[in-house]
């Protein structure tokens, strides 16, 4: 008899083909794990380990330490120092637990704000902030600038996910005193202005890199992966600078901008045989070790200003009339009130209390007018070629950022008066510098020198290389050179126009300078550039040094100014360097003569017959 089956519930499955279904859907699922659990260790293990490991490291640039500037003799005028920028991990710092009361508590961002603070200073409201303001990140700045020592000291905290990544910083160790020369580097790393741009691709050295394995918490995993690139230093450079005598330089060219109210000042000075210079200190200046600093504060007026120089190059229109032998020291000369040259009526400072000079006494007392009559009998070629021959209006050789080459107008563009102007040192513009050179070249017997600020470098063996020196040019004579001097050492004297400028012990031989100063921004004359050039001793010269004042509000004339300036930095570099105190007296030359007495010689406008002081009308404009 054939067994009843029992109807089916509509839409129920049989409990064993649904288990079959179910069994057979866990089958699939386990062979789709178990295939990628093959692919994974695999066939692409090696890749999968590779991403992991490219997920766990960590790269930290290692930067290159910047070559170290020095002076001539090993001092460090700019040199990099590490300096660490404290980072961290949120995630992990969070975790952080210190004991309290000898439980371990979890104190998490305040904890570690109120901790790091307590070793680096920093304000720890504001370390927590950052902290909260990262919150779910892996990484953000925390502190910025930090000693290593303050690290290690923050390290020692062992607050989990905090990390420093090393940089250098450049230091300047003489501060504001060097600044505009030596020049500046930011946080950027950029190099501005100064030697620190004139050899930025020796001072730049190679940055390295280290790379290790971080794990989960942040933490370096000591047995992981990890390689290092050493990063190669930069290039050290000496200058010819003196550290010394350039602060001793700087600090009377500041007390003196201030105490006559002044624009600016600078003052250079040098070695007349070799072209070293040995201080070259501008002021205002800035400080380096600030941050934020802007392009005008970084340049250096010492290089990059032009200026008339005024009456310093009237030694170049006497030294080419000694030369072309148009005068002797004597030649005579009778000097007016009024001078009409060029369609204008030229004058002197003041008139002149004894009209009988000689052209030693034209140069002595700076006559604007008795330079015009014995320059004006030199042909505008032969001026123009001396001018330039002494160092004006060359193209700088020195390659420090910004220098100029000044202005000397070709002969073809004067107009009626440039010539006379030009011969008393208006109408055309230099750099004190170039200004300098003149002075070099008399104290160096005639010779001219480049000037040198760079004494040498150090190569990648770390072997000095030196800088070759100029051989020099003559531009005059020795004879020449030596008359000048016996003339210009009646500058600094009791009875010349710059007592002030005297050294006691020594002779001394300078020129003053009281040039009205054009303004580029009014496009106008405004205020006045004084000056004072000169050398010591003048019967051996060790060194010359060249001051500017500019812009005085409380004083005027270069002697007064720019004469102390010059007496102090000269009595403390001889001094200093030991140059023995002179045991000559200077030469006697006549300044003056005696019109009744029979004339010594014949010159160039001597009477008043050949000189048209009568009013010619209307000067030309």
């Amino acid at each position: 008899m054939a067994s009843a089956r029992r109807p089916s519930t509509p839409g129920v499955v049989h409990p064993q083909r649904r288990m079959r279904f179910m069994l057979f859907g866990i089958l699939i699922v386990f062979s789709l794990f178990a295939a990628q659990l093959v692919k994974l260790q695999g066939l692409d293990a090696a890749s999968v380990s590779a991403a992991a490991i490219d997920r766990r490291l960590h790269e930290v640039t290692i930067p290159a330490s910047r070559g170290v500037i020095y002076d001539a003799k090993g001092v460090a005028l700019a040199e990099s120092v590490e300096r660490r920028n404290i980072t961290a991990d949120p995630t992990a710092v969070a975790t952080y637990t210190k004991r309290i009361d000898g439980e371990r508590v979890e104190v998490g961002y305040a904890g570690a704000a109120e901790d790091i603070a307590a070793v680096t200073g920093a304000d720890p409201s504001q370390l927590e902030q950052t902290l909260q303001a990262s919150h779910g990140k892996r990484w953000t700045w925390l502190q910025k600038d930090v000693s290593p020592q303050t690290w290690q000291q923050v390290k020692a905290l062992a607050i989990p996910g905090i990390y420093s990544e090393p940089f250098v910083k450049r230091a300047y160790p003489l501060g504001a005193s060097m600044a505009p020369l030596v020049g500046w580097v930011g946080s950027s790393g950029m190099a501005a202005n100064g030697v620190e741009l004139m050899f930025e691709e020796m001072l730049t050295g190679e940055p390295g890199s280290t790379t290790y394995e971080l794990g989960g918490r942040g933490e370096i995993i000591t047995t992981g992966t990890s390689s290092s690139v050493p990063a190669v230093p930069g290039e050290d450079v000496h200058l010819t600078i003196d550290s010394d005598l350039q602060w001793f330089t700087y600090d009377r060219v500041a007390a003196m901008v201030q105490q006559a109210g002044a624009l600016s000042g600078y003052a250079v000075v040098m070695d007349p045989r070799t072209g070293d210079i040995l201080a070259a200190a501008s002021y205002p200046s800035f400080d380096p070790a600030d941050d934020q600093q802007t392009s005008k504060s970084l340049r250096n007026p010492l290089f990059e200003d032009v200026y008339e120089p005024g009456s310093t190059s009237k030694v170049i229109t006497a030294a080419a009339a000694l030369e072309e032998d148009i005068v002797d020291l004597e030649t005579p000369f009778v000097l007016p009130n009024r001078l009409p040259r060029g369609g204008t009526r030229f004058k002197d400072a003041h008139d002149p209390d004894n009209p009988y000079v000689t052209f030693a006494g034209v140069l002595a007392t700076s006559s604007n007018m008795g330079t015009i009559m014995y320059g004006e009998k030199l042909p505008d070629e032969v001026l123009y070629d001396y001018i330039k021959d002494f160092g004006m209006g060359r193209e700088a050789t020195l390659g420090f950022p910004g220098q100029s080459a000044g202005l000397v107008p070709h002969p073809d563009t004067w107009s009626a008066t440039s010539k006379y102007t030009m011969t008393f040192g208006q109408g055309l513009s230099s750099t004190m510098l170039q200004q300098l050179g003149v002075f070099q070249t008399v104290a160096n017997d005639g010779v001219y020198v480049e000037p040198r600020l760079v004494k040498g470098t150090d190569d990648e063996d770390g072997t000095f290389v030196e800088e070759p020196e100029d051989t020099g040019e003559r531009v005059i004579s020795s004879e020449t050179a030596r008359e000048l001097t016996s003339i210009l050492e009646y500058v600094p004297s009791a009875e010349g126009t710059a007592p002030l400028a005297a050294v006691e012990g020594y002779r001394v031989a300078g020129k003053t300078s009281t040039a009205d100063r054009y303004d580029p921004q009014l496009k106008k004359y405004s205020g006045v550039t004084a000056g004072f050039i000169g050398y010591a001793p003048a019967d051996d010269p060790e060194l010359v040094i060249a001051v500017a004042i500019q812009k005085p509000t409380r004083g005027k004339w270069g002697g007064s100014l720019a004469g102390p300036v010059f007496s102090e930095v000269m009595r403390y570099a001889l001094t200093t360097r030991g140059v023995q105190p002179s045991t000559t007296t200077p030469p006697e030359v006549p300044l003056e003569y005696d019109p009744d007495a029979p004339a010594p010689g014949e010159g160039p406008g001597v009477t008043l017959g050949d000189i048209a002081v009568k009013d010619e009308g209307t000067p030309e404009k």
